[in-house]
């Protein structure tokens, strides 16, 4: 089984956990400045720290493939 690293489950964690504060808040601000759209952007943020971690296993696993 291919290993995906702390780093990665990292930061895929904290997309995932911003992205959650946007949707259930409904405000998300950078900087100051508000988002706009904060709940779709909090989904999109979610999908991306989910996809994180799926996407650096599968890499890894067809890497290893090819040898």
């Amino acid at each position: 089984m291919k290993k995906v690293t702390a780093w990665e489950v990292a930061m895929g964690l904290t997309f995932a956990f911003m992205g959650w504060t946007g949707v259930h808040y409904g405000e998300m601000y950078r900087w100051g400045v508000p988002i706009m759209y904060p709940r779709i952007f909090g989904w999109v943020l979610i999908v991306v720290g989910v996809g994180i971690p799926v996407e650096a296993y599968i890499m890894r696993s067809r890497q290893n493939k090819d040898k």
